[in-house]
């Protein structure tokens, strides 16, 4: 019965999806890419770049998602501010299947084209 034990561990880990990296970078104007196709209920690293100062306001996402106390903790009002050439992660789990809006807030970037979705399935 013991030996059994460690099997039924090892078949638990197993079963769980391993944590996906989605690169993003912020740059003139545009998120690329500008829609990120999730799965509700899969790990994700997001990884943030920003060439020039931008945002990645998502805040139905953020606040719909699963993450960590630390990640969430990088989030203010459903954004990241990232400097020029700062790069942030973010691990989370996708929320409910939908498309969430991305945009940059800073003065006028939306307006150039600077949006985005999630589209969790």
């Amino acid at each position: 019965m013991h030996k059994l034990l460690p099997l039924a561990a090892l078949a638990l880990a197993s079963a769980a999806p391993a944590e996906q990296r989605v690169d993003v970078a912020l740059s003139n104007f545009r998120f690329t890419p500008a829609t990120i196709a999730l799965h509700h209920g899969q790990p994700y690293l997001l990884h943030l770049t920003s060439h020039g100062g931008h945002s990645f306001a998502a805040k139905e996402f953020f606040a719909a998602a699963t993450m960590p106390a630390a990640d969430r903790a990088k989030l203010a009002g459903g954004k990241v501010e990232l400097d020029d050439g700062e790069s942030v992660d973010i691990h989370f789990v996708a929320p409910a299947p939908g498309n969430y809006r991305i945009k940059c807030t800073h003065f006028l970037h939306a307006g150039f084209g600077m949006t985005g979705a999630f589209v969790v399935r």
